[in-house]
């Protein structure tokens, strides 16, 4: 039966079925947020019409270091429990948020509206690269994928699906 050999491979571990479901549930949560920190870095990584078609409509600077925020400071201590990331792993992507901190005031309006023509840029995507050869990944890269919905009276985007996946290079 096909639904047992879950409950067998729990059963190794001596948990209660519902801690192991709970565990369970918890482990796919985390390798979520370590699947979205790959694809971050790898569209840090990118050249600027990468990095702008993998956010859309809107704002690329602020939502990569948003998504910083949401996939690896949120989650670093798990990530690293889990043994996803490694500790030096998580300094070098922290280098990445601190770099993007030290952009956060008014006088680096031009970094973050910038990311075709602000010099910093190169350098956060060189950080991205050299992280992503450390964690031994710079075997992969992303598929974009965009449907947009418009106005039946205007035209216009009025919605945008972007998918974003990882795959590896040369496929």
């Amino acid at each position: 039966m096909a639904g047992s050999a879950p409950l067998h491979i729990l059963a190794n571990y001596n948990l209660p079925l519902k801690t192991a479901l709970c565990v369970s549930r918890v482990m796919d949560y985390i390798k979520y947020h370590y699947d979205e920190l790959l694809k971050l870095l790898i569209t840090i990584s990118s050249e600027s019409k990468i990095q702008l078609e993998a956010h859309g409509i809107g704002n690329a600077e602020e939502e990569m270091a948003t998504d910083l925020l949401t996939h690896f400071i949120e989650y670093k201590d798990e990530l690293i429990s889990a043994e996803l990331i490694t500790i030096d792993h998580a300094k070098a992507i922290s280098e990445i948020d601190s770099f993007f901190s030290s952009h956060d005031n008014d006088e680096d309006e031009l970094f973050w509206s910038g990311i075709e023509t602000h010099p910093d840029w190169d350098i956060l995507r060189r950080m991205a690269e050299s992280v992503l050869l450390l964690m031994k990944k710079d075997n992969l890269t992303i598929k974009i994928s965009i449907k947009n919905t418009t106005s039946w009276f205007s035209n216009n985007i009025t919605c945008q699906e972007i998918g974003i996946d990882l795959v590896e290079k040369y496929t």
